[in-house]
This record gives structure tokens, C-alpha cells and sequence, in this order.
């Protein structure tokens, strides 16, 4: 299992630091083998030392899971000899680090194997007193099971979000590919219809201006008229080469919008294993190819933010028109974020931009939102059909 950087790099540091610090309140209790409980309890922070740090030994393999056993003797031993509870942290620490790392098949065992030898030490370091002096230390099992506990609330915290940045790489790698589909499939639309209709009058042109050099001399009458029908030609021509760059300006970015924003959401649900409530409710082609792309940003964005930020487990997407407006709705059960610009990622800028751009109104929503997360609402005013028009060539 692979955790984050924090765990495997700089919580080794602060176990260490923690470690060092104890050890002169070993001297605060009157302890009767003093110089004996140091040389110990040093050995055993040299053993961690050369762990962690020399041998970088990984704690979740098997010579891992026998450095923590070795250790766990060695504390055994340690509390034997100490009066006073300062290497029960010690032993409390250890066992946070086998839970960690470790199955609970191991950690279980060591765990209640750790309380006993803990009770057994202190039953020996206060040189055998009666039961009823040592029923104290019995009800500190507690202090070892909410160690367990926690530690084990922490292992399952950290791979869960693990694995979450793992399905967001992986649903952002789909969604690039089908991105990339979705484009080569309308070059290719583009390709046909160029070699299909426009290759079709420049060929033909071009025999008939061969047939001219032929005629032009002997025919001179006969060449004019097949030239004037080359130019006619030529100019039907042209006119479907401005034609068709305008249809390309003007057609949709994807071949079929709501398949694609479909694909997205099965991926997302595949990927993550989240809920999405999806109701798409507009009418073919009323949007443009700008409003598609606002549209499947925004989309992409806020499952993202929801998913790797707001750790969400739901989503409710709408789609929908109201008067001459379309209407884009995505709320999700997350930690939400605070709204304001200064806080804002790079996301939801460019989000907030391409919104403005289409003189649309972006808003956000957090904590207060229908599920309790984020709702990203998004209204774009219907755009007249030379909006993205660019001049006709010539």
C-alpha cells in the first residue's frame, strides 16, 4: 500500500523527535536502575535511527513487520526496569506504527501481546506486588485500544484518499483520450466532406483547363466557352470552401454533445464509484460549439473539485432551459470551500471566465448547497448564430 509523503517521510521525524524528547523524563521518577534503563532505552532510539533513516526499511513488508517485533521485545525488556509509565508512550507509539503499516491479521496480536507484556513489566519493575496494588494498570488497556483505533482510522483515511487521486488521474487520462476521439472523428468528418465535395470541382477544373491549352489555338471559340464553364465551376467551388470553413467555425465541438457528456459521467461512476442524478433536458442544436465547451469544462471541473477536494460520494447534475437561458446545475455532498475569488483554483477562474466570455452569469454555492457540498450554477443567454462566425475567406 503506498501512502502519502507525509507519512512515509516526515512522520518518521517526528516519532524520532518525539523519542528523544521523552528520554530525559526518565530521571524525573526515583528509578532504581537508572543507568541501566538509559543504556536501554538509548539502544532502542539508535535502533529506531538506523530503521527509518540508514537502512530505510519499509514497515510495511515482511522485514519491516520483524523490526517492529524485535523492537516490541527489546520495549519488554525496557519495562521491566522502568518505575515510572514514560516507555508505555514508547510502546503506545510502536504500536501506532504496526497498525499503520501493518494488517490487522499482525496488528491485532501485537497489539494485545503489547498490554500484556506492558502489565507484565510493571508487575516486575514494582517488584511483585500483590494483584489488588497493580488493579490500576489494568483498565489502561483503553489507552491501547483508542491508539488502535485511531491509528487504524488514519490507515483507512489516507488510502481512501489515495486511491481517490488514483481515479481522478485515471478519469482525467479517459477523459483527455475521449477528448481526443471526439476530434479526430471531426477531422475526419471534415477530411470526407473537403475530398468528397470540393476535390471533386478543383479535379474537374483542372482536365478542363488541360482540354483548354489543347483547344485554345485551333478552337479558340470552343476554349473560351469551356473556360467560362472552368470559372463557374471554379467559383462553386470556392464558394463551398468558404462554406465549409464557416460550417467547421460554426459546427459543434463535439460530434454528439450529450454522448459525450454521457461518456464523461460513466466514466466518473466507473472510475470513482460515486452517484450521479443526471436529467439533460434540452433541445438539440440549441446550443453552439462555445456553449458545448462551457458546458463539458464546467462539468469536468466540478466533478473533479468535488471528487479530490471535497472527498464527495454524490452528485446531482441538471441540464435544462428556462425562457431564452440555459441553465447548468451541479451540486455535490463535499466539505465545500469558501467562495470568494482570492480563494478560488485554477479551475473555477477559468470556469468563471469562459462563463463571461459567453456573457453568462456563473454562481457557487458552498455548504449551503442541496446536498450539503458545492453548487456550481451556470446561465447562459441563447447566442445568435453569428456570434462565432469568423469572415468568409476572399
Amino acid at each position: 500500500m503506498v501512502m502519502n509523503d507525509f507519512m512515509d517521510k516526515k512522520m518518521p521525524r517526528a516519532i524520532l523527535c518525539t523519542l528523544l524528547i521523552m528520554i530525559p523524563l526518565f530521571s524525573v521518577d526515583n528509578q532504581l536502575k537508572l543507568w541501566e534503563l538509559y543504556i536501554l532505552v538509548m539502544i532502542y532510539v539508535v535502533i529506531q535511527y538506523f530503521r527509518d533513516f540508514v537502512m530505510q526499511v519499509n514497515l510495511y513488508s515482511r522485514k519491516g513487520l520483524f523490526f517492529l517485533i524485535g523492537q516490541l521485545i527489546l520495549l519488554s525488556v525496557i519495562m521491566t526496569i522502568d518505575q515510572s509509565f514514560i516507555s508505555q508512550v514508547y510502546l503506545l507509539i510502536l504500536i501506532g506504527e504496526m497498525v499503520f503499516h501493518q494488517s490487522l491479521y499482525y496488528s491485532i496480536p501485537f497489539a494485545l501481546t503489547s498490554y500484556v507484556a506492558f502489565v507484565t513489566g510493571k508487575w516486575i519493575a514494582f517488584d511483585f506486588p500483590p494483584i489488588s496494588t497493580m488493579s490500576f494498570i489494568i483498565p489502561r488497556i483503553t489507552e491501547f485500544l483508542v491508539i488502535m483505533a485511531f491509528s487504524y482510522l488514519v490507515k483507512v483515511s489516507i488510502s481512501q484518499k489515495q486511491q481517490l487521486e488514483n481515479a481522478y488521474e485515471k478519469m482525467k487520462t479517459t477523459s483527455l483520450k475521449l477528448e481526443e476521439k471526439i476530434i479526430i472523428q471531426e477531422r475526419k468528418r471534415f477530411a470526407r466532406e473537403m475530398h468528397d465535395s470540393i476535390g471533386h470541382s478543383f479535379s474537374t477544373s483542372l482536365i478542363g483547363l488541360n482540354a483548354v491549352q489543347k483547344l485554345i489555338e485551333k478552337e479558340p471559340k470552343e476554349a473560351m466557352k469551356l473556360l467560362k464553364h472552368i470559372h463557374e465551376n471554379l467559383e462553386i467551388g470556392l464558394y463551398r470552401v468558404r462554406k465549409s470553413v464557416r460550417e467547421l467555425q460554426d459546427s459543434h465541438f463535439f460530434v454528439d454533445f450529450q454522448n459525450a457528456v454521457e461518456a464523461l459521467l460513466e466514466e466518473t461512476i466507473q472510475q470513482t464509484d460515486v452517484k450521479i442524478d443526471v436529467k439533460i433536458n434540452v433541445e438539440e442544436k440549441w446550443m453552439n460549439s462555445l456553449q458545448e465547451i462551457v458546458v463539458y469544462r464546467a462539468l469536468q471541473e466540478g466533478l473533479t473539485n468535488g471528487l479530490r477536494h471535497g472527498e464527495a460520494t454524490m452528485f446531482v447534475f441538471r441540464l435544462f432551459i428556462v425562457g431564452n437561458s440555459l441553465v447548468f446545475y451541479l451540486s455535490d455532498n463535499g466539505k465545500g470551500f469558501k467562495s470568494s475569488d482570492s480563494t478560488l483554483g485554477f479551475g473555477l477562474i477559468a470556469m468563471k471566465e469562459r462563463v463571461k466570455e459567453l456573457n453568462g452569469k456563473l454562481t457557487l454555492h458552498s455548504n449551503k448547497s442541496y446536498l450539503g457540498g458545492v453548487d456550481i450554477i451556470i446561465e447562459l443567454p441563447r447566442m445568435d448564430s453569428n456570434f462565432n462566425k469568423v469572415q468568409s475567406i476572399g
